[in-house]
């Protein structure tokens, strides 16, 4: 217990030192044990106001929604995929540290929170984790998107299970095997197949079909005696001056063994349409990556035509003519 004595004397020091400060215009002297007794003191007194309680985030994983609708859509190459975070320090409330942090996406010009949404009360919140005062300022960002037309529903679902859209598909037949190529007697350079473009959305795991009484499910669109879409995806992105930019991402889709994808463009994202490369529920992570790679080639083998169009019209155009040959005497 400290008595009334103890309170009054240390009144009377903290009276005579703000007096000091206001008779000097500086800071009075202190020793370095009584510097720390009051920060500890500091630290431990209770806040003049009670804890603003941190928002709710939800369930979904709002860095991930961003940054899918960022690799997608972003042309031009404006700080880190998904926006700029900026985090930093927040007040110290009850001897913890709290934290705030901010996005910047190229649609609006205030970061989020801020003006156009997030604000508590008119003020930032603030979190006890750097991650969830991240998660936060993404959760903003997205719904602002959504609300102003840039984002579509389903994109804002894109990382947690959406069972009742998938009833309302229709079944989809399964898909036939693919033929075996049976191997030749003499060896012969195999030419990489031209395939089609896969459907940006495949069937969905609860569409499987039957038969004879058994649940058949798609096959992988990667046949082992054919050329792998995505070694033939690295090839060209080489031969196109654009090596090492492409990254894949895949994550687990609803039901067991299907998986999710899509393709994290980067700086090449204005070298392909919008919405490219990206898969829902295939059947097997490599056959994801497979149907990735495919749509992607469409786009590849146009720009390498283009390309090598290019190629042979300089070659052409640089021809020596006759009258330019040198003329070698008989």
């Amino acid at each position: 217990m400290v008595s009334s004595k103890t309170y009054q004397r240390i009144q009377d020091w903290i009276s005579q030192q703000q007096e000091y400060e206001a008779t000097h215009s500086e800071p009075a002297p202190l020793t370095e044990a009584q510097r720390k007794l009051l920060e500890k003191l500091e630290i431990s007194l209770p806040p003049e106001m009670p804890p603003t309680p941190e928002p709710e985030l939800g369930e979904p994983n709002w860095i991930g929604v961003l940054q899918e609708y960022r690799a997608a859509r972003q042309k031009l190459p404006s700080g880190i995929p998904g926006g700029d975070f900026m985090e930093e320090p927040g007040p110290t409330v009850g001897g913890e540290l709290k934290w705030y942090c901010r996005v910047k996406i190229d649609e609006n010009a205030e970061p989020f929170p801020g003006p156009n949404g997030g604000l508590v009360n008119g003020k930032q919140p603030y979190f006890g984790r750097k991650k969830d005062a991240k998660k936060y300022a993404a959760k903003c960002a997205v719904e602002w998107l959504k609300t102003n037309g840039y984002m579509y529903r389903s994109e804002t679902n894109a990382m947690k299970s959406t069972q009742a859209s998938q009833a309302s598909q229709p079944p989809q037949p399964p898909q036939p095997p693919r033929p075996q190529v049976t191997p030749q007697s003499t060896p012969a350079k195999k030419k990489p197949k031209l395939s089609s473009p896969s459907p940006k959305n495949p069937a969905s795991a609860t569409a499987k079909s039957e038969l004879n009484g058994a649940p058949v499910l798609p096959t992988s669109p990667f046949n082992s005696d054919e050329i792998s879409a995505v070694v033939e995806v690295d090839r060209l992105c080489a031969r196109l001056g654009m090596p090492g930019h492409l990254q894949y991402r895949i994550t687990e889709g609803s039901e067991s063994g299907f998986y999710n994808g899509y393709a994290d463009l980067g700086i090449l994202s204005t070298k392909f349409p919008i919405g490219a490369g990206r898969v829902e529920n295939v059947l097997g992570k490599k056959a994801a990556k497979e149907q990735i790679a495919e749509q992607l080639l469409v786009q590849l083998r146009k720009q390498a035509a283009e390309h090598d169009e290019a190629d042979k019209r300089y070659y052409l155009e640089n021809l020596p003519s006759k009258k330019d040959e040198v003329q070698v005497p008989a």
